[in-house]
């Protein structure tokens, strides 16, 4: 890489999850997502909580999950036939299954219920992506919040952050390109670098 300059290779951020530093939902402890692409698993060596993982697919949802929920469901009105009337309510952790979830027609504004099923909700929160725990390195700043999987993507943040020139690839689905705006701006350049550099600091203090 040419000093001061960076170039986007097009990789997802899917290239470091094979080991994610998290937290135990249940205790706090810091621990460690590992496992191969088809075989996920989190142990905790506090309160000793065993969870496992498939293949990692947000679409199979397949494994444990501990993370952000999302019901939604849609049907045509009750009443006027409308197409349609859709409901959708998220949590932040699973409690008891809802089933049917009611809501408003916009034409005739009466009330049906509506059938919902139950995902996973990743959305752009700090939790990995195998289970839904919370991530251990996170860092809040005056721009945004950072999050990293493990020393690895810090550092390709860290060299993202400071390099006073960057190349797109062309890959709109690749990490760099999907980051945060602020991230992005010039002007949060020192920024960004500055807390990714705590992190890397609170890494290796364990």
């Amino acid at each position: 890489m040419v000093a001061g300059r960076h170039r986007d290779d097009g990789h997802s951020l899917l290239r470091y999850v094979d080991r994610v530093a998290v937290r135990c939902n249940r205790c706090d402890t810091p621990g460690w997502v590992v496992g191969t692409p088809d075989s996920r698993r989190f142990r905790c060596l506090g309160c000793s909580q065993a969870l496992n993982g498939g293949c990692g697919c947000s679409r199979c949802g397949s494994g444990d999950w501990v993370g952000p929920v999302r019901y939604c469901g849609y049907r045509p009105c009750g009443y006027c036939g409308h197409k349609w009337v859709s409901a959708e309510v998220r949590r932040a952790r699973e409690t008891s299954a809802l089933r049917v979830l009611s809501a408003d027609c916009s034409q005739c504004g009466r009330s049906s219920d509506v059938e919902v099923t139950r995902s996973r909700w990743r959305g752009n929160e700090a939790i990995d992506p195998d289970f839904g725990l919370p991530l251990r390195l996170v860092e809040k700043t005056s721009a945004g919040l950072l999050w990293a999987y493990n020393a690895e993507h810090l550092q390709a943040l860290h060299d993202y952050a400071a390099a006073r020139l960057r190349e797109g690839s062309g890959h709109h689905r690749s990490m760099f390109s999907r980051l945060p705006q602020w991230m992005k701006l010039a002007r949060n350049r020192v920024l960004l670098q500055r807390a990714v550099e705590r992190l890397q600091r609170r890494l290796l203090q364990g």
